[in-house]
Protein backbone atom coordinates (compact mmCIF):
# COMPACT_ATOMS: atom_id res chain seq x y z
CA UNK A 1 0.00 0.00 0.00
CA UNK A 2 1.21 3.64 -0.64
CA UNK A 3 1.65 6.44 1.92
CA UNK A 4 -1.66 7.71 3.37
CA UNK A 5 -2.23 11.38 2.42
CA UNK A 6 -1.72 14.00 5.32
CA UNK A 7 -4.72 15.07 7.13
CA UNK A 8 -5.17 19.09 6.62
CA UNK A 9 -5.14 18.88 10.54
CA UNK A 10 -2.05 17.08 10.88
CA UNK A 11 -0.53 19.78 7.82
CA UNK A 12 -1.49 22.40 9.58
CA UNK A 13 -0.56 21.41 12.84
CA UNK A 14 3.27 20.76 11.28
CA UNK A 15 2.93 23.65 9.77
CA UNK A 16 2.31 25.92 13.23
CA UNK A 17 5.30 24.14 14.36
CA UNK A 18 7.40 24.94 11.88
CA UNK A 19 6.49 28.39 12.37
CA UNK A 20 6.88 28.54 15.92
CA UNK A 21 10.89 26.96 15.36
CA UNK A 22 11.43 29.40 13.18
CA UNK A 23 10.66 32.55 15.27
CA UNK A 24 12.03 31.25 18.15
CA UNK A 25 15.27 30.27 16.60
CA UNK A 26 15.89 33.96 15.37
CA UNK A 27 14.74 35.13 19.36
CA UNK A 28 17.53 32.31 20.77
CA UNK A 29 19.69 33.46 18.48
CA UNK A 30 19.27 37.48 19.28
CA UNK A 31 18.80 36.95 23.10
CA UNK A 32 20.37 33.67 23.76
CA UNK A 33 18.15 30.88 24.95
CA UNK A 34 17.57 32.39 29.29
CA UNK A 35 17.17 35.97 27.88
CA UNK A 36 14.21 35.53 25.14
CA UNK A 37 10.78 35.27 26.57
CA UNK A 38 7.99 32.60 25.28
CA UNK A 39 5.47 35.84 25.00
CA UNK A 40 8.06 37.71 22.52
CA UNK A 41 8.36 34.51 20.19
CA UNK A 42 4.35 34.03 20.56
CA UNK A 43 3.62 37.20 19.27
CA UNK A 44 5.83 37.32 16.71
CA UNK A 45 4.45 34.10 15.66
CA UNK A 46 0.80 36.07 15.56
CA UNK A 47 -0.58 33.18 17.92
CA UNK A 48 -1.33 33.91 22.08
CA UNK A 49 1.36 31.96 25.42
CA UNK A 50 -1.28 29.57 25.76
CA UNK A 51 -1.48 28.25 22.15
CA UNK A 52 2.54 28.13 21.60
CA UNK A 53 2.16 26.05 24.52
CA UNK A 54 -0.73 23.74 22.98
CA UNK A 55 2.41 22.63 20.98
CA UNK A 56 5.32 23.05 23.21
CA UNK A 57 4.83 22.04 26.78
CA UNK A 58 7.62 24.24 28.22
CA UNK A 59 10.36 26.79 27.45
CA UNK A 60 12.57 23.92 27.94
CA UNK A 61 10.71 21.57 25.25
CA UNK A 62 10.70 24.55 22.60
CA UNK A 63 14.57 24.93 23.42
CA UNK A 64 15.18 20.97 22.72
CA UNK A 65 12.59 21.13 19.89
CA UNK A 66 14.91 24.17 18.28
CA UNK A 67 18.35 21.98 19.35
CA UNK A 68 16.87 18.83 17.35
CA UNK A 69 15.99 20.71 14.60
CA UNK A 70 19.48 22.21 13.87
CA UNK A 71 21.41 19.03 14.27
CA UNK A 72 19.00 17.20 11.68
CA UNK A 73 19.97 19.94 9.56
CA UNK A 74 23.75 19.27 10.03
CA UNK A 75 22.98 15.63 9.80
CA UNK A 76 21.23 16.00 6.73
CA UNK A 77 24.01 18.08 5.34
CA UNK A 78 26.16 14.69 5.18
CA UNK A 79 24.07 12.77 2.73
CA UNK A 80 25.56 15.09 0.14
CA UNK A 81 29.04 13.04 0.09
CA UNK A 82 27.62 9.46 0.57
CA UNK A 83 27.35 8.63 -3.17
CA UNK A 84 30.55 10.88 -4.48
CA UNK A 85 33.24 9.48 -6.27
CA UNK A 86 36.83 9.42 -3.97
CA UNK A 87 37.69 11.87 -6.85
CA UNK A 88 34.50 13.76 -6.14
CA UNK A 89 34.52 13.50 -2.48
CA UNK A 90 38.11 15.39 -2.14
CA UNK A 91 36.91 18.23 -4.39
CA UNK A 92 33.47 18.49 -2.83
CA UNK A 93 35.34 18.67 0.80
CA UNK A 94 37.70 21.25 -0.28
CA UNK A 95 34.86 23.16 -1.50
CA UNK A 96 32.74 23.33 1.41
CA UNK A 97 34.84 25.34 3.23
CA UNK A 98 33.51 28.44 1.12
CA UNK A 99 30.02 27.46 2.86
CA UNK A 100 31.07 26.86 6.39
CA UNK A 101 33.04 30.13 6.29
CA UNK A 102 30.76 32.28 5.47
CA UNK A 103 28.22 33.92 7.78
CA UNK A 104 26.68 36.07 5.08
CA UNK A 105 23.14 33.97 3.91
CA UNK A 106 22.37 32.95 7.46
CA UNK A 107 24.49 35.05 10.22
CA UNK A 108 22.08 33.74 12.66
CA UNK A 109 22.99 30.19 12.36
CA UNK A 110 26.30 30.31 13.88
CA UNK A 111 25.09 32.71 17.00
CA UNK A 112 22.47 30.09 17.09
CA UNK A 113 24.70 27.46 17.09
CA UNK A 114 27.37 28.95 19.68
CA UNK A 115 24.05 29.21 21.84
CA UNK A 116 23.65 25.57 21.66
CA UNK A 117 26.99 24.92 22.67
CA UNK A 118 26.65 27.17 25.73
CA UNK A 119 23.47 25.44 26.75
CA UNK A 120 25.16 22.01 26.64
CA UNK A 121 27.46 22.98 29.15
CA UNK A 122 24.48 23.52 31.70
CA UNK A 123 21.63 21.55 30.18
CA UNK A 124 22.07 17.63 30.11
CA UNK A 125 19.18 17.35 27.90
CA UNK A 126 20.91 19.71 25.05
CA UNK A 127 24.34 17.70 25.81
CA UNK A 128 22.72 14.60 25.44
CA UNK A 129 20.92 15.63 22.29
CA UNK A 130 24.00 17.44 20.57
CA UNK A 131 26.60 14.29 21.78
CA UNK A 132 24.27 12.05 20.15
CA UNK A 133 23.65 14.11 16.97
CA UNK A 134 28.18 14.26 16.58
CA UNK A 135 27.98 10.57 17.20
CA UNK A 136 25.88 9.75 14.29
CA UNK A 137 27.36 12.19 11.78
CA UNK A 138 30.69 10.89 13.31
CA UNK A 139 29.94 7.22 11.85
CA UNK A 140 28.33 8.19 8.75
CA UNK A 141 31.55 9.82 7.88
CA UNK A 142 33.88 7.61 9.13
CA UNK A 143 31.71 5.28 6.35
CA UNK A 144 32.49 7.34 3.45
CA UNK A 145 35.87 7.66 3.97
CA UNK A 146 36.44 4.06 4.54
CA UNK A 147 33.87 3.58 1.18
CA UNK A 148 36.70 5.96 -0.62
CA UNK A 149 39.63 3.61 0.43
CA UNK A 150 41.25 6.51 3.02
CA UNK A 151 43.43 4.89 5.48
CA UNK A 152 42.31 5.60 9.43
CA UNK A 153 38.93 7.69 8.70
CA UNK A 154 38.21 8.00 12.60
CA UNK A 155 41.40 10.27 13.71
CA UNK A 156 40.70 11.73 9.96
CA UNK A 157 36.32 12.53 10.26
CA UNK A 158 37.73 13.76 14.00
CA UNK A 159 40.75 16.49 12.05
CA UNK A 160 37.91 17.87 9.18
CA UNK A 161 35.37 18.06 12.15
CA UNK A 162 37.29 19.82 14.19
CA UNK A 163 38.73 22.28 11.20
CA UNK A 164 34.90 22.62 9.98
CA UNK A 165 33.83 24.04 13.84
CA UNK A 166 36.20 26.52 14.27
CA UNK A 167 36.12 28.49 11.39
CA UNK A 168 33.02 30.40 12.34
CA UNK A 169 34.45 30.61 15.89
CA UNK A 170 37.53 31.96 13.71
CA UNK A 171 34.95 34.04 11.77
CA UNK A 172 33.72 36.08 14.79
CA UNK A 173 36.99 36.50 16.40
CA UNK A 174 38.40 37.63 13.61
CA UNK A 175 36.72 39.19 11.30
CA UNK A 176 39.39 41.04 9.58
CA UNK A 177 41.15 38.32 8.47
CA UNK A 178 42.41 37.31 5.16
CA UNK A 179 39.25 35.35 4.33
CA UNK A 180 40.19 34.33 1.02
CA UNK A 181 43.93 33.39 1.03
CA UNK A 182 43.36 31.33 4.48
CA UNK A 183 40.48 29.42 2.42
CA UNK A 184 42.80 28.51 -0.12
CA UNK A 185 45.08 27.13 2.70
CA UNK A 186 42.39 25.41 4.22
CA UNK A 187 41.39 23.69 1.07
CA UNK A 188 44.81 22.22 0.85
CA UNK A 189 44.94 21.28 4.55
CA UNK A 190 41.44 19.53 4.22
CA UNK A 191 43.06 17.42 0.86
CA UNK A 192 45.95 16.18 2.58
CA UNK A 193 43.99 14.83 5.53
CA UNK A 194 41.64 13.01 2.88
CA UNK A 195 45.60 11.99 1.40
CA UNK A 196 47.44 13.49 -1.35
CA UNK A 197 46.67 10.33 -4.02
CA UNK A 198 42.89 9.91 -4.16
CA UNK A 199 42.55 6.37 -4.36
CA UNK A 200 40.81 4.49 -6.94
CA UNK A 201 36.60 3.36 -7.14
CA UNK A 202 38.08 0.06 -7.97
CA UNK A 203 40.62 0.15 -4.97
CA UNK A 204 37.85 1.28 -2.45
CA UNK A 205 35.64 -1.67 -3.46
CA UNK A 206 38.26 -4.25 -3.15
Amino acid sequence: MGELPVSKTVAKREARIAEILACAEKHFSIKGFHGAGISGIAADCGISVGHLYHYFGSKDELIQAVVKLEMRRQDESIAAFENLSPENLRIEMAELTNAIFSTDEEPFRTVLNFEILAEAQRNPDVAEILQQQDKQMRLRFVSILRRAGIDDPETRTELIFTIFSGLSARALRHPQQERAALLEVIKDVILKILGDKPVTSGAACA
